[in-house]
């Protein structure tokens, strides 16, 4: 008898506020959330209610996968709570909840030392050998509490003939729940070049500190690609570049240090004999550029490298072209 007059009271106090547009926190009855990020398996009222008195604990839906997104519509929750005796406003009209599973998302690509150890542990690999994943943006989701570390691998396959690999994944859903995921992909030779560590841009010098090191299949390596970094320090990107991209030749050039018509001073050898003129540059170019150079006395035109700021040595059958590009 008194629960059923609880009830009738607290019906009233609802239709009351519903007709009123009293705010509900005025009689103490629980409003429903328009969100909710949740960390466990399952979704109960107490996540879908604030101010709830009772009924905490009462299963709504099993949670999606951590990381993952779904919703509740306020009607299914109606009717639920109706069978449990437990009331609640709806004031800001909210028809679907929007759930959230706290959660972090690992890509498949992350996975490359995790499968490379597998490999090595059971002497299928080596440093040269490079991983490939067959979809490297399928993603595992992990709790919020869990971290690659979490993951093993439960058994793996590998075909020598093709380089291909297979394994069972075990990772962690929830407190004491784990599920297997089926990881495929392939090996292959693999070496090493130097790749700019940040974005640069025309004008910027490049250092050995703006260098890193990127792994790539060797058979892609073609033969203008850059492989030694000494290639790379000195010069200056033609124009803007990506970081941890490998890089051509033609992407790069030598630092201007004459421009066009600047006045430079022409050094000319043969043998014993040297001779120096004043003379302008008819290009711009960098320390190593051969340029043409106009001699202002004779006015006639020559060849000349540039060995410094304002500086350019004609080049002539005797000229040691190894020798002046040593002169950096």
């Amino acid at each position: 008898m008194k629960r059923q007059l609880h009830n009738v009271i607290r019906t009233g106090l609802f239709l009351l506020l519903f007709w009123s547009g009293t705010t509900p926190s005025a009689f103490g009855l629980a409003e429903v959330k328009a969100s909710a990020t949740i960390e466990g398996p399952t979704i109960t009222l107490g996540d879908l209610f604030d101010n709830l008195d009772s009924g905490h604990d009462i299963w709504v839906s099993n949670a999606p996968a951590p990381g993952e997104r779904t919703t509740i519509s306020t009607r299914y929750l109606a009717s639920l709570t109706r069978q449990h005796n437990v009331y609640w406003q709806n004031s800001r009209a909210v028809e679907h909840i929007a759930i959230t599973r706290a959660g972090r998302s690992i890509k498949y690509a992350a996975l490359k030392d995790l499968i490379a150890g597998e490999m090595e542990s059971r002497g299928l690999a080596n440093r040269k050998s490079g991983i490939r994943f067959d979809n490297q943006n399928t993603t595992l989701h992990l709790p919020e509490n869990r971290t690659i570390e979490d993951i093993t691998v439960q058994d793996f396959t590998f075909d020598k003939k093709h380089n291909k690999f297979s394994a069972e994944l075990s990772y962690p859903t929830g407190r004491d729940q784990y599920e297997t995921a089926m990881i495929h992909g392939s090996t292959y030779v693999a070496s090493f070049v130097p790749v700019l560590n940040k974005i640069m841009s025309p004008g910027d010098q490049i250092s050995d500190r703006d260098i890193s090191w990127v792994s790539m299949p060797t058979l892609r390596i073609g033969r203008n690609i850059i492989r030694d970094k000494n290639n790379l320090i000195g010069m200056t990107p033609r124009r803007g570049l990506s970081a941890q991209t490998p890089l051509k030749l033609s992407d790069l050039k030598r630092p201007q240090i004459i421009r066009r018509g600047e006045a430079v001073s022409i050094l000319f050898r043969s043998g014993k004999i040297s001779l120096t003129a004043t003379g302008k540059a008819i290009k711009a170019g960098g320390r190593g550029d051969v340029i043409p150079v106009m001699n202002l006395k004779s006015h006639k035109t020559v060849e000349a490298m540039i060995t410094g700021p304002n500086q350019v040595e004609v080049i002539t059958a005797q000229t040691d072209l190894a020798h002046l590009n040593t002169r950096r």
